[in-house]
This record gives structure tokens, sequence and C-alpha cells, in this order.
């Protein structure tokens, strides 16, 4: 090892009554700690991309990867159309829990982690490896599928819908759970404008009777 490098590492007690093997164990026992520090950064990252109850990605990585994925279509768009290939569509799913208040009141916070749970796994299930699913915060949820246009990510979204409402909980037969669902798609760069419409569905969903799917060009005619 460089001779300033040992130098400038702090052993504790007089340098010249360090043996030879007195410096390799601490060498080794720094080492160890470096490998220690580089496995809690790996750690930080995992965190900071997946949300820690459900598995699914956070919604700062969706935001970040979709407004990267948008940024990309339609810099390409124009290409894309004259030489036909690739995809040039980007939709978003926006799901929200119904009544999700009522099932933690009713059977307890411990319940409502498991119906998240639950609901992540089966959003997992319906998603290619080119799609994100993230929990977008509390009992929202968003999906974005590359390549689908409105009409092929509603048909999604209807399936998903209809698969969480058919989910049993064995322990609690009782526990009935829906969704209400927003599908959006837009043809300019604008992650945010992308997330407000189908936000603006999904609360058009809601306000409608809940348990259902609303596409934004429905309630913007």
């Amino acid at each position: 090892m460089d001779k300033k490098i040992i130098d400038g590492i702090n052993f504790g007690g007089n340098e010249k009554d360090k043996t030879n093997k007195e410096l390799l164990e601490e060498v080794n026992r720094l080492k160890a700690e470096i490998e220690k520090f580089k496995e809690e950064i790996e750690r930080l990252k995992k965190d900071s991309i997946h949300d820690k109850l459900t598995g699914l990605k956070a919604r700062a990585f969706f935001d970040e990867e979709l407004n990267e994925n948008l940024s990309q279509i339609f810099e390409k768009n124009e290409k894309h159309r004259k030489e036909g290939f690739g995809f040039t569509k980007i939709s978003i799913l926006f799901i929200d829990l119904d009544n999700f208040k009522k099932v933690n009141d009713t059977y307890g916070h411990g319940i409502g982690d498991e119906v998240l749970k639950k609901v992540a796994n089966i959003l997992k299930e319906s998603v290619r490896g080119t799609d994100i699913a993230a929990r977008y915060g509390g009992e929202e949820f968003a999906i974005s599928f590359l390549g689908a246009d409105e009409e092929n990510a509603s048909i999604k979204a209807e399936e998903i819908r209809k698969v969480i409402e058919k989910t049993i909980f064995n322990d609690y037969p009782d526990l009935k759970i829906s969704a209400s669902i927003g599908v959006a798609t837009i043809d300019h760069p604008s992650r945010t404008d992308l997330i407000k419409f189908a936000d603006e569905a999904m609360y058009k969903a809601k306000n409608s009777g809940k348990n259902k799917v609303i596409k934004y060009s429905d309630i913007k005619k």
C-alpha cells in the first residue's frame, strides 16, 4: 500500500509500535467497513426506487421515468411515423381504491396494508417488462403503458378493475374492495398534463358511482 495512504490512516497509538500484522488487520477492517458502506448505499438506492410496503416502484421513480420516456417518444415521434417502427404513444392508468378509509376504520390499518399489498401484486402481474407500476401515494397507484393508445389502455384497466373487484380475503369474507380508474393518453411531451388528465378521469369515475373505468377523452368532449 502507498506509504502516504497508510500514514494518513489514524490507527491509534504509536505507529512505530505497530507490527506488520497489526497494520494488515487494520487495513482489512477498513476494507470491511467500506464494503458495509457500499451495501448501505445500494440499500438506500433501492429504497428510493421502490415503495417499501408494496414493492412497487416509488412515485419519484415513476415520475422521473415517465418524463424520460415522454421526452424520448416525442423526440423520435416523427421518425417513427415515417419509418413505421417503434412506439409513438404512452398511456397511464391512475387507480384509487374506493372507500379505503372505511377498510382501515373497520378492519384496522394492518389489514389495510394487506389490501394494498394484494392490489400491488395484481398490478405487478398486469404489466409487461416495459411498463411501470407504482404506488403513487396512500391508496393511489399508477401504471404507464408504453405503446398503448387510450383504447388499449382502457381494456387493460377494465381487466384490472374486475380482478380487484373479485379479490377474496379468506380470513375476512365480508371484506370487499373496488377501484376507480382514470385513463389518459397525450400527443405532446408533458408528464404533468398526462398525470393531471388521468387523475381527472379517475375522479370522474369516483364521482359517478365508483368501481369503474373512465377515459379522459370521454370527459373532455
